[in-house]
């Protein structure tokens, strides 16, 4: 279960350095009756497609394991929270309706893909023009975050010869 404490931010602003409090706390799978238990897969990449239509580029995870998307649809704010720190600056992330997949665009105009396919759970809430909220923790507590604008990539027209 993944409890969130947010500051109010009045959205007039994009500040990239606000304060920003999240705290996970995670299910202890002991206390749960082996009869009860969830049979999932045993990483994400596995249940959200990690290779599909990632077209060959570098993710900016290792494994689909190292992030995870959480959507407060009451709040409609969305967060990916991460553990290993990011090696780039992110301007913006893109997402295509075709591949189901985001991409993100660095500083340096470099694109990487995010390292798994959009699970369809989330994808009503991802899958629109936003701002998201990127968040490093370590031990369950969140260390850094900033906020990112999501785009929507345009849909690819081909012509037709007539």
């Amino acid at each position: 279960m993944i409890s969130l404490n947010v500051h109010s931010y009045n959205g007039e602003q994009h500040v990239t350095d606000m304060p920003f409090l999240a705290n996970l706390f995670m299910a202890d799978d002991e206390n749960i009756n082996d009869e009860h238990k969830h049979h999932s897969p045993t990483s994400i990449s596995k249940d959200w497609g990690d290779g599909f239509g990632s077209g060959g580029r570098t993710a900016l995870f290792d494994s689909a394991d190292d992030f995870d998307i959480y959507c407060d649809r009451e709040k409609s704010i969305n967060y990916i929270f991460h553990g290993p720190e990011l090696n780039c600056t992110i301007d913006h992330l893109e997402y295509d309706h075709d591949t189901q997949r985001i991409t993100v665009v660095t500083n340096d105009s470099q694109k990487l893909d995010l390292g798994a396919k959009i699970q369809w759970l989330v994808r009503p809430y991802i899958a629109k023009e936003q701002n998201l909220f990127i968040i490093r923790t370590e031990d369950g507590k969140a260390i850094d975050g900033f906020e990112v604008p999501l785009r929507i990539k345009d849909p690819e027209i081909t012509k037709t010869l007539n």
